[in-house]
């Protein structure tokens, strides 16, 4: 039998002061990981990669790849949440998630920069169930997605900032990211402190008290239980089998962009940068807020699906823009960019509505805030599955047929088809949702596997 922390009375907190902080957390953070995934397949494009095409490709799947793949360490790393203090937790974090990145300061060739990658993407895995545990207890069910609108405005403005700076400083000097690296992983110390601070004011340290002590043993309890939450919560899983839909077509695309942007379109870091990561935040930016008031009004459901739907536009548009480069990239022009942009403008927008159904989803669907962390780790841990399989897809039929429109097609395809299973998932959610909680229709089998 499992004992509960005692519960401690919750000190006041202003909610302006409590977003105030996490506003600045998020700030802090963003100037790091903004610009990790776009700069990691670059340098392996333009850097560190291969003289041989064909292993230069693998290569940069490898890197683009991993991000998704050890998404699957978050249903371990939500175990971890459960047997160690914040303060060791967050410690296990920056050590596994951030200090790797500041060490590619050091990198001398491809396999040194993707194993500091590797390590930094499994830490990473760690910061989802607790970013969800933490949403569900700084926020009412009434202003959570205005809440997290705005913080993913904020990690989008500062985002656009640090992307639009850094990519013209790495094109200036290929060894910027060495100064780069170090320097922003030392700023998460300061993120990391003022985040320890909002817990202490919100009086969220006793929900997050070890509730077990580490053990060996329990390594597989995740994934055992993982399938029994799924088995019990059919809207749930129904929910993961859309995402699931919708994140095939997002890895067919992240595959192809770095290889396309680079070989078909000619960009180098401060094109790559200004073309694809900036607008597509701006876009993002736009968007946010509006996405934020939607999902507080039509729900997680039908707000992924909208927004799956417009995400259609993005490998259509690539489809056009690379038939309009011509064979090799020769015609690549103003006409290719403006497309490009256009893309990456539509992709967004409408990630701006993935962004709030992916994390409140998961938050709105677990019910009690003891499951957020456990819905949000499981929808985190299928990520992988979906990067392990089609990520490396994407890449095989482009190495196949020697075109990417086909992959893309494909993802047209799968965004449409994602779009559908949303909204015959709302059908079926009417009038309301069955009350369907493992916490009841599996209360012995969960009691068991702790």
């Amino acid at each position: 039998m499992t004992e509960s922390p005692v519960p401690h009375p919750q000190p006041a907190a202003r909610p302006g002061v409590v977003l105030a902080g996490h506003v600045l957390f998020t700030l802090l953070n963003s100037l790091l990981f903004a610009n990790t995934v776009w700069l990691m397949p670059l340098l392996v494009r333009l850097y560190f990669g291969a003289t041989d095409p064909r292993w230069k490709d693998w290569q940069t799947t490898l890197i683009t790849a991993a991000v998704p793949t050890f998404m699957m360490s978050s249903i371990f790393w939500n175990d971890l949440l459960r047997r160690v203090s914040l303060r060791n937790y967050l410690c296990i974090y920056w050590l596994t998630a951030v200090l790797p990145l500041g060490c590619l300061a050091l990198a001398q060739n491809y396999w040194q920069l993707l194993a500091c990658h590797v390590v930094a993407t499994a830490g990473l895995a760690g910061w989802t169930p607790l970013n969800g545990k933490l949403l569900k207890h700084f926020y009412s069910d009434a202003v959570r997605g205005r809440a997290y609108a705005l913080l993913n405005v904020v990690t989008l403005a500062s985002g656009i900032a640090a992307v639009y700076f850094v990519g013209q400083w790495v094109e200036a000097d290929a060894t910027a990211f060495r100064m780069y690296f170090p320097v922003a992983a030392a700023i998460q110390l300061v993120a990391v402190a003022i985040l320890m601070w909002l817990v202490r004011l919100t009086g969220a340290e006793h929900e997050l008290l070890p509730r077990r002590p580490p053990s060996w043993a329990a390594l597989l309890r995740p994934v055992l239980h993982m399938r029994e939450v799924l088995r019990a919560d059919r809207t749930f899983l129904h929910y993961e089998t859309a995402f699931m839909t919708y994140g095939a077509a997002f890895m067919l695309c992240d595959a192809l962009l770095p290889v396309l942007a680079t070989d078909r379109l000619h960009m180098r870091y401060e094109d790559y940068a200004h073309y694809t990561q900036v607008v597509l935040r701006a876009g993002a930016l736009i968007a946010m807020l509006p996405m934020g008031w939607l999902l507080d009004r039509l729900g997680p459901v039908r707000t992924s699906g909208f927004a799956f739907a417009v995400l259609g536009l993005y490998p259509l548009l690539l489809i056009v823009a690379t038939l309009a480069a011509g064979p090799g990239g020769a015609d690549a022009g103003t006409w290719t960019s403006a497309t490009v942009v256009v893309a990456c403008l539509v992709y967004g927008v409408a990630m701006a509505g993935v962004q709030m159904g992916w994390m409140l989803g998961p938050v709105t669907l677990a019910g009690s805030t003891d499951k957020v962390p456990q819905y949000v780790a499981i929808h985190a841990t299928l990520v992988g599955v979906r990067g392990i399989l089609f990520q490396g897809l994407g890449m095989l039929l482009y190495q196949l047929t020697g075109s990417f429109a086909w992959p893309l097609a494909l993802a047209v395809l799968a965004f449409a088809w994602a779009a559908l299973q949303m909204r015959r998932l709302h059908g079926l959610m009417q009038p309301v949702r069955p009350a369907v909680s493992p916490d009841r229709a599996s209360a012995a089998t969960v009691e068991a596997l702790d």
